[in-house]
């Protein structure tokens, strides 16, 4: 677990200095070690800082070089099945001169090129320099896991893990992308390929890159089935599923440095820690997060958990986010991020990174099998909207008018339903709202285009899932996992636990996981009504039902009250600043918070929290 960092000149050798400010910008990513290497010709730098995880010897040092090809690579992740893969390169002829995954990689690239992708297991995001072939080969894993954002000019091709010090490159055009900022408003994070900044994009989670005489083409390399059913019966698929998650779990534990999980007391990450504490043969060191507030708080069911698993449990309370704190935040994020559960997530793997250099958590579980209440539809609705799905056109608009504002309409789900799969202008598809409503964003965007981005994004992604999927369950899941899970979620724990040299791996994310789970049939993912039919059914074997079934809380903070006390005064400082809230309509702006100083529910926490992330961007980032 690393940052990365490289540019590629399409004129003149580099400049190493500008090299070394990427390194140095995600020197906290990697604090063990730092290096760099040059291409013979010094058209292509590559540079590197270290979190040791695996072979903590010297021999580990990055970027790596294959002395016999001249290939060189710098890599951030972990590839967790790197022995077998490394006895098979050994068989091929392959010496190896160190016991880390980096190698294996640069051994798997010598015979297989390309097609090394699909013999990794694991979270990655590498670039390889060929020598021969002169040129650039890059890679993201399967779900998102590590970041890798690029950027391309006349000049050249630059790329980072992080978002911050490529917008400072001087290759980096860093005019604001206006198309990003409409989807943040709405979203509260910036979905791939885009960043809040013009020239600088990402790379969409399995997709792999090739860069060779100036011209960049980018290729998608995996994609889960999710029609070819699985014919298993209900006790075969649990079975399968112990057996698989289980292997996932001992997969991850292996490092050579001090491994716990962070426990937020919910079933996932819950059932993580009772497969891990089977294997690790000495109790888990295990991380939580609370709040005084009671309707937020799941520490005493962490505390229930760990005390039912046996693991060594380090609470940590939350009373009010650190204000100084933030500004840092936001620079590591490089970009307006408006999922306020960052807040906690910082704190308990700051916390974690005191005892443990790797996590395990349960991110994951609900995208795997319909964890969110949304996905609990009952089979009559789940019929109603599998008939919609295959009959009705997108997008279907005015011509339901009437069903949409119906009271009588029975079935209310139904009418979310058709919403989501034959409107491209209908509620959003994913469950974070930012400022509100398509009107309302128009309003907020007062320049041609503003506020107008969200119905085309929707009507793309509800098309590529009616594409591939052929019932509401699944559909809902292949769009999570394209858009909420690595575009909100998987970002927020990269930055929360990389901001402090800290691992975190998800078993839930295993890619041989998702493919089994997306193959399964529906009412063994919704079952009854109930969602993460399977997780639940294999919880029971390890925890107790009153447990298992309580209703879920989700990872949320006292937004409100902290927004109308600690942090009030920088809302207000930050919010009636014209220049921090530049191009919104700042008229518009203001109003919202005088309704939030007055308590008015139109201008809800969640807006203000999205419109003071963009403006600490700004204050931070962009104009700075």
């Amino acid at each position: 677990m690393c940052g990365i960092a490289g540019h590629i000149s399409f004129q003149t050798p580099v400049d190493p200095a500008s090299l070394m400010d990427l390194v140095r910008g995600i020197a906290h990513r990697g604090p063990d070690d730092q290096g760099i290497h040059f291409s013979r010709d010094r058209r292509c730098c590559l540079g590197h800082a270290r979190l040791s995880i695996i072979d903590l010897s010297p021999l580990g040092h990055q970027p790596m070089h294959d002395t016999e090809t001249g290939n060189a690579i710098v890599f951030n992740g972990e590839i967790y099945n790197f022995p077998a893969l490394r006895e098979s390169c050994e068989v091929a002829g392959y010496r190896f001169k160190s016991h880390t995954d980096t190698e294996v990689i640069l051994a798997l690239y010598r015979l297989y090129g390309i097609e090394c992708l699909a013999r990794l297991r694991g979270m990655f995001a590498f670039a390889i320099w060929d020598e021969a072939r002169q040129r650039l080969f890059f890679a993201r894993d399967r779900v998102g896991k590590k970041p890798f954002h690029y950027a391309l000019s006349s000049q050249g091709f630059a790329f980072c893990s992080e978002i911050d010090p490529l917008s400072r490159h001087p290759w980096t055009d860093r005019e604001l992308d206006f198309q990003a900022l409409d989807y943040y408003l709405q979203l509260q994070a910036v979905p791939a390929p885009l960043t809040i900044y013009r020239g600088i994009r990402k790379l969409l989670p399995a997709h792999y890159g090739i860069l060779e005489s100036g011209q960049l083409t980018v290729w998608r390399y995996w994609q889960p089935e999710y029609r070819d059913k699985l014919a298993i019966t209900g006790t075969d698929a649990l079975d399968a599923f112990e057996e698989k998650f289980a292997e996932s779990v001992r997969l991850r534990m292996v490092a050579d440095v001090p491994v716990g999980a962070l426990l937020s007391g919910g079933v996932d990450s819950s059932l993580v820690v009772a497969l891990m504490s089977r294997y690790a043969g000495q109790p888990v060191h295990t991380f939580s997060v609370g709040f005084s507030e009671d309707a937020v708080d799941e520490s005493a069911y962490a505390q229930q958990a760990a005390d039912l698993c046996g693991s060594l449990h380090r609470p940590v309370r939350m009373s009010a986010p650190d204000l100084d704190d933030l500004p840092r935040m936001v620079k590591r994020y490089g970009e307006p991020y408006g999922d306020y559960s960052a807040l906690p997530s910082f704190l308990v793997c700051t916390t974690a990174r005191q005892e443990v250099a790797v996590v395990l958590n349960g991110d994951g579980g609900d995208e795997l099998l319909g964890g969110y209440p949304r996905y609990e539809l009952s089979k009559r609705v789940q019929d109603y909207s599998r008939w919609a799905q295959h009959s009705l056109p997108i997008p279907l608009k005015k011509q339901v008018d009437w069903m949409l504002k119906s009271e009588r309409f029975p079935y209310r789900k139904l009418q979310r339903l058709f919403l989501r799969y034959a409107m491209s202008d209908g509620a959003p598809l994913t469950m974070l709202h930012g400022v509100g409503s398509d009107r309302e964003r128009r309003a907020l965007l007062p320049f041609e285009g503003g506020g107008t981005n969200l119905p085309d994004w929707r009507l793309k992604w509800l098309s590529e899932a009616r594409a591939i999927t052929d019932n509401p369950i699944d559909s809902m899941l292949w769009l999570d996992n394209h858009t909420y899970l690595p575009d909100d979620l998987l970002v927020k724990m990269d930055i929360a636990a990389m901001q402090c040299g800290l691992e975190a791996r998800s078993p839930f994310l295993d890619h041989e996981l998702i493919e089994f789970c997306a193959r399964l049939p529906v009412d063994q993912k919704v079952h009854g009504g109930v969602g993460k039919y399977l997780i639940k059914k294999l919880a029971e074997r390890y925890f107790p039902n009153e447990f298992v079934y309580r209703q879920k809380m989700g990872f949320g903070i006292p937004l409100k009250s902290w927004l109308h006390g600690p942090m009030f005064s920088m809302v207000k400082d930050v919010l009636l600043d014209p220049a921090s809230m530049a191009p919104l309509n700042h008229d518009l702006v203001r109003r919202y918070f005088l309704e939030f100083e007055k308590g008015a529910y139109a201008a809800e926490p969640t807006r203000i929290w999205v419109l003071l992330m963009y403006g600490l961007w700004r204050r931070h980032c962009y104009l700075t």
